[in-house]
């Protein structure tokens, strides 16, 4: 595998010194940079719409990223055998939600949809620990993001999403213009320190402005939770570069032009999503009450 592979994107460092923009070299970053802008323009806004409206386009947005989750996870894990499982995944998920309001619960659904992929991968005697832990990996956050917006409203989702997506975008950006020390050479060589401490750093400052518009009492808390989010957020890429390199595996899909799968894209929001829901729970509010 060529060890010089860019994982994802996110505090990626230049493989060379710096060129023209007008080189051949510097073309495909400036390529991939366009796409990247373009994607998110597209996206960002249907998914903020939902996210204000919720029950029940939120629960079903959710429920069928967990789904092309699952399925970019098992095809990374074991190849097209891994697909039939994850189709089974999505009938289950889906077709409860067309009759039943389960509301933020139903999620629950694709937990229950990984154990057709599991008996499937165990009898091809392929990774089925892989697959039982992808559901776990996949169906948590995604529990833990409907249950925020249930428990502390669509404030709370919104000003997740702008904490992990200023994580992701800042430290690429300064990943790709200050390079310097890798982060983590073994698991993803174009990830350095300068795109870590620069995406958590304006996530702790976007995330403090984010919370002062969406009404938060006390700025320090959310200050401190949208650094330490960063971090969790930084160490979900991480993990996910990991997984994907164990499988030798560039890219979880190609779903998003210039992103790669939603596996790549999700990654921080899986890591972060969990520990916003612990935090609620324990401080009995969310981010109009902190």
């Amino acid at each position: 595998m060529d060890t010089n592979a860019i994982d994802k994107g996110t505090m990626d460092a230049p493989a060379r010194p710096p060129t023209d923009s007008s080189t051949p070299a510097a073309r495909p970053a400036v390529s991939a940079l366009r796409r990247r802008v373009i994607s998110a323009l597209v996206m960002v806004p249907p998914v903020v719409a939902v996210v204000a409206v919720g029950w029940p386009w939120f629960d079903l947005l959710v429920a069928a990223a967990a789904v092309m989750m699952a399925w970019e996870w098992s095809t990374v894990c074991c190849g097209r055998h891994g697909r039939m499982g994850a189709l089974l995944m999505l009938v289950v998920a889906v077709a409860p939600l067309a009759v039943v309001p389960l509301g933020g619960w139903a999620v629950l659904v694709p937990l229950v949809g990984v154990l057709p992929a599991l008996y499937r991968e165990e009898a091809h005697r392929r990774r089925p620990l892989w697959i039982a832990a992808g559901s776990l990996y996949i169906g948590v956050p995604a529990m833990a993001l409907s249950w925020i917006r249930v428990e502390a409203g669509w404030e709370a989702v919104l000003w997740l999403l702008v904490v992990v997506w200023a994580t992701d975008v800042f430290a690429y950006v300064f990943g790709r213009t200050i390079g310097g020390p890798h982060l983590w050479p073994r698991v993803s060589p174009n990830k350095t320190w300068a795109g870590l401490i620069g995406g958590v750093a304006c996530a702790a400052l976007l995330g403090t402005l984010a919370g002062i518009a969406l009404g938060a009492q006390g700025l320090a808390p959310v200050a401190g939770l949208a650094l330490f989010l960063g971090l969790v957020s930084q160490a979900g890429d991480l993990f996910e570069s990991a997984f994907k390199r164990r499988f030798r595996v560039k890219d979880s899909g190609d779903l998003i032009p210039g992103h790669g799968g939603l596996l790549d894209r999700a990654d921080g929001l899986a890591a972060a999503a969990p520990l916003l829901a612990l935090v609620i729970l324990m401080t009995d509010g969310g981010i109009t009450t902190w």
